[in-house]
């Protein structure tokens, strides 16, 4: 099987920086021409980050070299001693940049200045990637020698690690609001893992021949994208179930992938030169963007959505504008009938169709938030001390005791799930914790289901929409039983909300 590492270009041995454009004039000169300024280096570009703020990006070559740009394409402070690599992250703050690279080592400098500030070592082969957790407290890095390791910042000691993943680790995504964390590699598997217990949440249906590589949280968090840059596909996969939402048919191998904030709109780029955009409620292709000369091997999105930026094995680093690919639809009126229609598939186990539901309700907002205010209630209180009883029961001495009981915690699901955590961590009984901790890998693999997912659903429809009247909903779900899915989903999106 192909290592990530195969990926590598010969360098051209040019070195030109082209002139950057200021955007405003350049908007008004060349309104047919998106590309707005181009640097061309001295070897392949793999790897390309905004900073938080958007008012920077920084871009790795393949050997040696990390640069930081402003958005005109004024070069700022060089990183020194960066010896390249195939990721590099600010921190949430702006004020440091991560790399990992083929040295096996993730370095980090201070993003003003370029002075290196410390190095990690612990990865016996290549690092491949590095992100922040939301709060910047952790670092979290993947390797081609099977880890997941967690390190403290600004430390930088090593505090953990995750395992599961029988080969090496290639690709990763952080959710925006740091609940889930998914990896996937060489075997082709995509994992979730949920970052508040460390436990493996699910693995998706079906899967990458050829390895994993990349992957990406959309920014509601309800939907992640991944590529096989060997298998050329291109998956959505529901976060809440696992399963594939819609398959984007981006051939010849998509090494990289980026959403835009619209909520409806995915880029991709790799071995066929191009960047190409998707509409992601119909899966259509709409206008790419065309001009490097080989592989696309990164492209970042800036946070307000207006510029892309795209790193190449043709050794340049092109700027465009996304002025043409923001665009907001026109507000939908569906039959009655198709709108029971749609709620009717928030329900259903397959992951397209709910997917289509989704969009669908998304594009009438003020019918749709009407019909889920009306169908919507906050989350109840669980009844704790039955919950309590039955996982007591699940250690009793007569069998047919311990049968019902877990059956009935089975069939609670989600409600019991914050219960079961604690008994198998803190239960007295070795039949309970080893019930407690079948019935959770049971919830996990699974996912979400019945009511519940279609609730999950139904927050992000209404995050989705966006509005005041929206957000209000979510605002009412929010106050709902604590711990609940219901309740901890809708806090999530009036989070992101309210950004």
């Amino acid at each position: 099987m192909l290592s990530p590492s195969l990926r590598i270009w010969p360098a051209l041995a040019l070195f030109e920086l082209f002139p950057a454009y200021d955007f405003a004039q350049a908007a008004q000169d060349l309104p047919k021409l998106p590309e707005l300024t181009r640097q061309r280096l001295n070897e392949p570009q793999v790897a390309v980050r905004f900073a938080p703020d958007g008012s920077r990006f920084a871009v790795s070559g393949q050997n040696s070299g990390i640069r930081q740009y402003d958005r005109e394409g004024k070069e700022l402070a060089a990183l020194k001693n960066a010896p390249g690599g195939w990721c590099i992250v600010y921190s949430p703050d702006g004020k440091s940049i991560v790399a990992s690279g083929l040295d096996r080592t993730i370095r980090i400098w201070n993003a003003e200045t370029g002075a290196e500030l410390r190095t990690l070592e612990g990865h016996s082969q290549t690092a491949w990637e590095a992100y922040f957790t939301p709060d910047g407290r952790t670092l979290i890095s993947i390797g081609e020698d099977s880890t997941i390791r967690f390190w403290s910042m600004p430390e930088g000691k090593e505090t953990g690690q995750l395992v599961g993943h029988t080969g090496p680790v290639w690709s990763m995504a952080l959710s925006p609001d740091g609940r889930w964390l998914a990896t996937g590699g060489s075997d082709g598997v995509i994992r979730l893992w949920d970052l508040a217990t460390g436990r493996p949440r699910r693995n998706f249906e079906g899967q990458h021949s050829g390895g994993v590589w990349p992957l990406a949280f959309s920014p509601d968090g309800h939907t992640i994208a991944s590529g096989g840059w060997i298998d050329n596909k291109v998956f959505l996969w529901e976060v809440a179930t696992g399963k594939k939402r819609r398959q984007i048919p981006h051939g010849g191998g998509s090494k990289s992938l980026a959403f835009l904030n619209d909520g409806r709109t995915l880029a991709t780029a790799g071995n066929d030169q191009i960047v190409r955009f998707w509409n992601l409620l119909d899966g259509s292709e709409e206008e790419s963007l065309k001009g490097h000369s080989n592989t696309v091997n990164a492209i970042a999105v800036s946070p307000d959505s207006r510029l892309l930026i795209s790193a190449s094995a043709d050794n340049t680093v092109r700027a465009w504008s996304l002025s043409g690919h923001m665009q907001s639809a026109k507000p939908a009126l569906l039959p009655e009938k198709l709108l029971e229609a749609s709620w009717q598939a928030l329900r259903r186990d397959e992951g397209g169709p709910a997917y289509d539901a989704v969009g669908t309700l998304a594009s009438s907002p003020e019918q749709s938030i009407k019909l889920l205010a009306e169908r919507l209630l906050p989350a109840p209180a669980p009844d704790v001390q039955r919950i309590t009883t039955l996982i007591a029961d699940t250690g009793h001495a007569r069998f047919a005791v311990r049968e019902k009981a877990t059956g009935e915690l089975e069939r609670l699901g989600a409600e019991a799930e914050p219960h079961l955590v604690k008994a198998v961590s803190y239960s007295t009984s070795m039949e309970s914790r080893r019930r407690a901790e079948r019935l959770l890998e049971k919830l996990q693999n699974g996912g979400v289901a019945g009511d519940a997912l279609r609730s999950v659903r139904a927050v992000e429809v209404l995050e989705r929409i966006g509005n005041s009247e929206a957000r209000a909903v979510v605002k009412s779900l929010a106050d709902g039983a604590p711990d609940a899915r219901l309740t901890v989903e809708a806090q999530s999106a009036l989070k992101r909300m309210n950004k």
